[in-house]
């Protein structure tokens, strides 16, 4: 590996100025700094970590340079149980070489990581040339550009750039897909025919697939977090991943400062590729779950990642049957409700429930067979559903429960990330949303978001997702929302049975000061809120944009404007 790492590197000097398709606007320049051109150099970053925390250092500091690391059980690199401890690595950079997990971060308190860049060699995407497609659209010949590897046979999911632009093509990302290769860099990629029509593919745009470089499989994500509270990530560039960028699950206060998640432009490259990168991550740049005190995330960039930008949520549970105060619920995977906790409940049928607090919870056996049979009546994504919904709980409330249809949804609204920032950030340019809330109190302020293919910014339960929850106090306020791609702003909730729910589901919400322009209507969609403060909000839809016929909801009964207010108090 350090080998072949070596040689890419010094080829950048004798090729600098071969890629034959630069990014827009930003050529490649005719010389590689010279600080890219320094060898990359092996690295045991987990025994010298290891060691100067042994030593009793509270500050560690990373030696500057390209360090290539071998990961340990599927990871390059392991923080488990740290107390404030800062690792400065201001001018270093971790080269995964492996498609796995860059560092995991368990059980930490106060730990705060500093100044590092993080990059994969083999990435874990590849980039193909298409260079025929079948008159239905169903089948692509794909050609591997110089640079990348070759396609694997499941690809799990495609993009597609539009060579002229470097930006995405379509407003789809095809799912379900497979590849017959046919040997090296040569495949046929074959996506369902259900969708393959509504896209707009050409000879010569580039396709982005995933691509797995693990022996024995991989565990996701570039940065995953869980059960730390107060961890700061500072300066810290993630330039691919395998999965979501910085992931926490569990984690209290984390302060995301100044990071970003970005395609690496040509010119830092450390190898010299046929056409330029143009995927970061495979999926989420910053993702949220379970927190009971949300993140700030606070002048971070994220751009060109296979789905959210930044989301924030929890987990809701699966109520069966309610008997007086108490309630039999099949937890998601693991329980993320406690005693003391304040519940939202949300009915199939879009309703919100009366918010109760939980007097105690008690382990009650596994989903019986009924059970297992009435969840899959109901529109739950099959993994959770059939891989989840496995343990049963009694959850005993502080009022009469006997109003709850099986079927709801119950969550802690104490554990989906209330009390967020999300400020200063420029985010866009993405297959999904830019923003995905399901959180309350908490603001967004202040952010510039462009490019993303669905809703800039989304506040909505999802009942088919099992995330929670139901945003109560919130503020979207002086947001510059512009060359837009979907719809601009939506405030929405909807039941597992599609019902637009009823003023009341969101509550407290303030939308003022905003500016959208680019995309589809509705350039601003309100639904479902007491208490709704919305003013001064600028909204200019572009009329040749259409939404997809999926994208419409019950919301659209009457039509489709720019500018919608529905079910609101």
């Amino acid at each position: 590996m350090k080998n072949r790492f070596t040689r890419l590197l010094c080829a950048c000097i004798a090729l600098a100025a071969s890629s034959l398709t630069p990014l827009s606007g930003s050529a490649r320049p005719p010389e590689v700094p010279a600080s890219l051109v320094a060898a990359a150099v092996a690295f045991d970053l987990q025994s010298f970590i290891d060691a100067r925390v042994a030593a009793g250092d509270t500050t560690i500091v990373i030696p500057p340079g390209r360090h290539l690391v071998t990961p340990r059980d599927k990871q390059h690199l392991s923080l488990r149980g740290l107390r404030n401890i800062v690792i400065e690595a201001t001018g270093a950079e971790l080269v995964c070489t492996e498609t796995t997990r860059a560092i995991t971060i368990e059980n930490c308190e106060n730990l705060t990581l500093r100044g590092l860049v993080i990059d994969y060699d083999p990435l874990p995407f590849t980039q193909a040339r298409i260079t025929a497609i079948s008159e239905d659209q169903t089948r692509l010949e794909l050609q591997t550009i110089p640079g990348y590897g070759d396609i694997h046979p499941e690809p799990v999911k495609m993009e597609t750039f539009a060579s002229s632009t470097n930006e995405l093509r379509n407003r789809l990302t095809f799912y379900g897909i497979s590849a017959e290769v046919h040997g090296p860099g040569r495949a046929t990629l074959v996506r369902p025919a259900s969708i393959s029509l509504l896209s707009a593919d050409q000879v010569g745009d580039i396709a982005v697939l995933y691509n797995e470089h693990t022996p024995g499989g991989f565990l996701p994500h570039a940065i995953m977090a869980t059960a730390s509270r107060g961890l700061s990530f500072e300066n810290v560039t993630l330039y691919a991943g395998p999965t979501f960028g910085f992931f926490e699950n569990g984690c209290d206060g984390s302060r995301y400062i100044n990071c970003r998640v970005d395609r690496r432009p040509s010119h830092l490259d450390y190898a010299t590729r046929g056409y330029p990168r143009l995927r970061s991550m495979n999926a989420d740049a910053y993702h949220s779950k379970n927190a009971r005190l949300g993140p700030l995330y606070d002048r971070c960039l994220a751009r060109y990642n296979g789905d959210d930008s930044i989301a924030l949520n929890g987990d809701y549970h699966f109520i069966t049957r309610a008997a007086g105060k108490t309630l039999r619920v099949l937890a998601k995977y693991d329980m993320t409700m406690r005693a003391g906790d304040i519940v939202q409940i949300f009915t199939f049928d879009g309703r919100r429930l009366k918010d109760k607090k939980i007097v105690a919870l008690v382990r009650d056996g596994s989903a019986t067979t009924e059970e297992r049979a009435f969840s899959a009546t109901k529109s739950i994504f099959p993994n959770h559903r059939e891989n989840g919904l496995a343990d049963a709980w009694l959850v005993t409330l502080d009022a009469s429960a006997e109003d709850t249809p099986p079927g709801s949804l119950i969550a802690s609204s104490d554990s989906i990330g209330s009390g967020f920032i999300i400020r200063n950030c420029t985010l866009g340019h993405n297959r999904s949303r830019g923003i995905l809330v399901k959180a309350g109190r908490g603001e967004i302020t202040g952010n510039t978001l462009s490019g993303s293919i669905q809703s800039s910014i989304l506040v909505s339960p999802e009942y088919y997702w099992l995330e929670a929850g139901l945003a109560d106090d919130l503020v979207i306020a002086n947001n510059t929302l512009r060359d837009i791609r979907g719809p601009g702003i939506v405030i929405t909730a909807l039941g597992g049975d599609a019902s637009l729910a009823p003023a009341g589901a969101f509550r407290n919400i303030t939308i003022r000061d905003n500016t959208i322009s680019g995309g589809p209507a509705p350039g601003l969609l309100i639904t479902s809120v007491a208490g709704l403060v919305n003013k001064n909000n600028r909204v200019s839809a572009d009329v040749t944009r259409k939404l997809n016929p999926w994208e419409i909801k019950t919301w659209s009964d009457q039509g489709v404007k720019e500018v919608m207010l529905l079910n609101n108090q």
